[in-house]
This record gives C-alpha cells, sequence and structure tokens, in this order.
C-alpha cells in the first residue's frame, strides 16, 4: 500500500478533480503489476495495474481509493478486479462520491472476492485531503500562492513585481497551476500585472481562469479579456455583481467566449462563499488565488484558505509602501488568526518554496 500511495503521487498535475490513485498487484508475495490514475478522463489505477500485471488470477490488489461501481468516464473498476480473477482486495479509504460509495466493495464481497479496508487510511486522506474536503462541503480547496522577497515584500514601493523569483521557482508555480481545477485573480492584479494565468507548459492541463471584478472596471483590452485566439487555451470566467456592467459590456465579453458569472456583495466586497459553491457547482475542486494582496486578505480572513504557497526570493525590498502578500482588515488577535500545520520546505535555486496546510477549525 505504500507503493500504491507514492504511484499516486506521479497523477498530482492531470487527474483532478478525481484523486490520486495508485495500485499495486501481487501474486505469491512478489509485485507483478503497478499501475495509478494520469489524468482526469483517462483509465483508472485499477485498469493500469492490471493491465501492466497480465495474468493476475489468484493475486492480490492494493489500491489507494475503493474500487468504483459506476460508468463514469470508465467502466467500473470492480468489474475489471472481478474479469481478472483478482483473490483478494485491500484498499486504504472508502470514497466519499455518493454515486460509487461503498458499492464496489459490497459488489466484490457479493461475488466472493475477499475485500479488505482501511489499510493506511490516515495517510491516503491526507494524500487526497482536497478531493476529501470538495466533497465533504461542496466547495472547493483553495491554495493561496504568493512570491516574496526575505522580508514578506510582494513587489518595490514602485510596483515592480516581475520577477521576484527565479526560472526554477516560476517553474514550480507552474506545476501548482497544473494540479488546480481554477486559478483565480482579483482586479488589481490584473490590472497590474496583465496575465494570462495559463500553465506552461500546459501538457494538456489547461485550468478555469477566473477574473474577478467586482466593479467592472477592467479594460477590455487585458489579455484575459481579449479574443479568445489573444487570450491563449482555455475556457476564462468573469465575476462581477449586478449592476456594475452594461448590457453591452458583457455581451462583448461573451461573444470573445468569456463566460459571466454574477454573485451578490457582501460587506462591500464579492460574496467569496457564494462564489466558491458556484464553482463547486461547475466541477471545480481545487482553486489557486494568486493575488493580489486584497483578495488573499479576504480569504484569509473569511477562514476559506486550506493551503499556502508561498515562494521567497533572498532580496529585500524594503518601503513602507511595497505590498505584503496578505493585506485588507487582518487579525487583532493572535488566537484568530490561521494557524499552519505540516511545513516543508523546498529549495529551488536561490529560491525556497514554503508550503503549509492552515489548520482547521
Amino acid at each position: 500500500m505504500e507503493e500504491a500511495l507514492e504511484l499516486a503521487l506521479k497523477g498530482l498535475e492531470g487527474v483532478s478533480p478525481n484523486p490520486l490513485v495508485g495500485a499495486v498487484v501481487v501474486h505469491r508475495g512478489s509485485v507483478i503489476g503497478r499501475g495509478y490514475h494520469q489524468r482526469y478522463g483517462g483509465p483508472h489505477a485499477e485498469q493500469a495495474a492490471l493491465r501492466d500485471a497480465g495474468r493476475c488470477a489468484g493475486a492480490d490488489l492494493y489500491v489507494t481509493l475503493e474500487p468504483c461501481a459506476h460508468h463514469g468516464k470508465t467502466p467500473p473498476c470492480c468489474e475489471a478486479v472481478l474479469e481478472a480473477g483478482i483473490r483478494r482486495v485491500f484498499y486504504a479509504v472508502s470514497d466519499p462520491n455518493p454515486l460509487t460509495r461503498g458499492k464496489g466493495p459490497r459488489w466484490l464481497r457479493q461475488r466472493g472476492v475477499e475485500v479488505h479496508g482501511g489499510l493506511l487510511r490516515r495517510e491516503a486522506l491526507s494524500q487526497n485531503a482536497p478531493y476529501f474536503f470538495w466533497r465533504k462541503n461542496n466547495r472547493p480547496w483553495v491554495i493561496l500562492k504568493w512570491a516574496m522577497s526575505i522580508d514578506g515584500k510582494i513587489a518595490t514601493a514602485g510596483g515592480e513585481s516581475q520577477w521576484i523569483t527565479g526560472s526554477r521557482a516560476r517553474s514550480r508555480a507552474h506545476s501548482i497551476r497544473r494540479r488546480v481545477d481554477a486559478i483565480m485573480v482579483g482586479t488589481g492584479t490584473a490590472l497590474a500585472d496583465d496575465p494570462l494565468l495559463t500553465p506552461r507548459p500546459a501538457r494538456g492541463r489547461v485550468p478555469l481562469r477566473v477574473i474577478l471584478d467586482r466593479q467592472g472596471r477592467l479594460p477590455l483590452k487585458l489579455k484575459l479579456l481579449s479574443t479568445s485566439r489573444s487570450a491563449g487555451p482555455g475556457a476564462r470566467l468573469y465575476v462581477s455583481t449586478e449592476g456594475a456592467n452594461s448590457s453591452r459590456r458583457l455581451g462583448e465579453l461573451k461573444r470573445r467566449g468569456v463566460e459571466i458569472l454574477l454573485v451578490p456583495q457582501r460587506a462591500g466586497r464579492l460574496d467569496l462563499d457564494r462564489l466558491l459553491k458556484e464553482l463547486s457547482a461547475m466541477g471545480v475542486s481545487q482553486v489557486l488565488v494568486e493575488g493580489g494582496a486584497g483578495l488573499a486578505g479576504s480569504f484569509a480572513r473569511g477562514s476559506l484558505v486550506q493551503e499556502i504557497a508561498a515562494f521567497i526570493a533572498p532580496r529585500i525590498l524594503g518601503g513602507d509602501q511595497a505590498l505584503s502578500p496578505v493585506e485588507g482588515d487582518g487579525f487583532k488577535k493572535l488566537a484568530d488568526s490561521l494557524q499552519l500545520s505540516g511545513l516543508r520546505q523546498e529549495s529551488l535555486g536561490p529560491d525556497i518554496l514554503l508550503s503549509a496546510r492552515v489548520c482547521s477549525g
């Protein structure tokens, strides 16, 4: 099962909103097949492992998520398991998807296959935390990402921010983009940086690009709002409020291939909780929030963040007017602030990436 968990990680940049899944086939104490879910819509881990093993009669299957029993983009895995002659199935954790939850193990047991669940359950839950969070809460797992100097500035006092970190750090940031279903940017960052928000290289993974514009003040000449050809590959979602845009402006955006979503305001800001629920209904399970500082502050203040990714460069920018990565009202009491756990450090040339999850509850 440990090997199956390691295999599952190979699908990190391709499977969402599906979960990470790895599988290993064992016969008489020897591994004869390995597989993992590589991309959304592609073969599941069990099918890949069974194919890799070839003849599996009498073998055991170890898989990090219970075998599915429903017809989706692929046939049910439990049928493939039975047809292959697998004798025993060991799975780590049940699938919270109501379409399949518990059905696969029950179906296999009814047909004489020995099935055991819960092996390395805690590790599997941690590995697929974004997927389980999405299924439980009906809103996406949110990652806040920023690049800053060692003194905590995301731009100079004059507003220059490209590029604070080096090429290896930027490459790693693009790998995070490939992991998620949507990338979100606020009005200020869209105006200052005019980003495309596409992962480079895409490697077949182009997340939804979400542009927030509460007051309808973004110029249509921005790359993200231009014609589909200029904006690059991938869908775009323009988020604003009722009355902030003329019908003519919204019509022009639609003609350019931009989807429109109007959400209410809360305390003078976009209702982010409502927005996340709308995104979840669209099949978005993970969102990467790339800026700006005010938007990050709103997500943090609203306890809507599950993970942070902070790229830190060995520079000192200084300046009272230079932005910090998380602005806004902040927290008045230490006890109310966001607490992080599982802090990890990754060296990326001269820069480092600090990543962690936000403690819940």
